[in-house]
């Protein structure tokens, strides 16, 4: 795995928030947003910021990450739009929620930029090529709790979807990945994420590590800050290269737009 060069300015933008109840849902109840359970109609802008910050959130959304990066190759800049879906589906007799996740990545890259890549090579290059990459779903299984903790676990799958080989991703592949969240004060959610992915032609073994911290302000519903980043392990990469540690900073807002949707916006 080649190091990280540059200066990167990432926006993040999720839309379309959708938080109607599921089947079984009959009160408004913001510890079983924070647990995972059954989704709930909310009118808060300060749930709503609490229920996005949960991975394990039993809420249908539709976001998107917004990406530029800046001094890339040889000072080029690249972009990344990825649509991030989630629906969680209730199995209340059978005890748990089952929460598909996806994400579907758009990119320009420069054909110079010096970028981890986890599957196959870039081809030589040296123009800027936008296409579709490799989407990557994930599948959670969540059982029902009263406890504040929560936990997830399931299989992933990346599909080799790409356009274009120079925006591919790491292709066919698969993994497992677990998931722990609750909160660790009133106003303090954390969420921790653990997975390994293998490609289907053993072209690449990675370890993902993401921790994600959130203190909202009590004086400002709706608003947050902390830190959320992905840190990945390559573990064919060469001695030295093996890990990529981001800063991983985040500030943000959730607006309630009334009738369980919002608009959540965060750099």
């Amino acid at each position: 795995m080649t190091s990280r060069y540059g200066i990167f300015i990432i926006c993040n933008l999720s839309l379309g928030l959708s938080l109607s109840p599921l089947r079984g849902a009959d009160s408004i109840d913001p510890a079983a947003i924070l647990g995972g359970q059954s989704a709930v109609h909310m009118d808060s802008a300060e749930e709503m910021a609490k229920a996005l910050q949960n991975p394990l959130a039993a809420i249908s959304a539709l976001m998107t990450d917004n990406d530029i990066g800046f001094g890339l190759g040889n000072g080029d800049t690249g972009y990344s739009f990825q649509i991030q879906p989630v629906y969680a589906i209730d199995f209340p007799d059978a005890g748990f929620t089952f929460i598909p996740r996806a994400v579907i990545p758009f990119s320009g890259v420069p054909g110079e930029a010096d970028l981890p890549r986890l599957g196959d090579q870039r081809p030589p290059s040296t123009d800027l090529h936008w296409g579709i990459g490799d989407i990557m779903t994930q599948f959670f299984f969540v059982p029902h709790s009263g406890a504040a903790w929560k936990w997830g676990i399931g299989p992933q799958i990346s599909w080799k979807t790409r356009t274009d080989d120079f925006v591919g991703g790491p292709g066919w592949g698969t993994g497992l990945t677990g998931i722990v969240t609750g909160p660790l004060s009133e106003n303090i959610f954390f969420a921790g994420l653990v997975g390994n992915h293998w490609g289907f032609d053993g072209g690449f073994n990675s370890m993902s590590i993401q921790p994600s911290i959130f203190y909202n302000v009590p004086s400002l519903p709706g608003v947050y800050l902390g830190y959320n980043g992905t840190i990945a392990a390559d573990w064919q990469a060469s001695s030295g290269n093996t890990w990529v540690v981001p800063l991983g900073g985040v500030v943000g807002r959730t607006f309630d737009f009334g009738d369980g949707h919002g608009l959540d916006v965060n750099v």
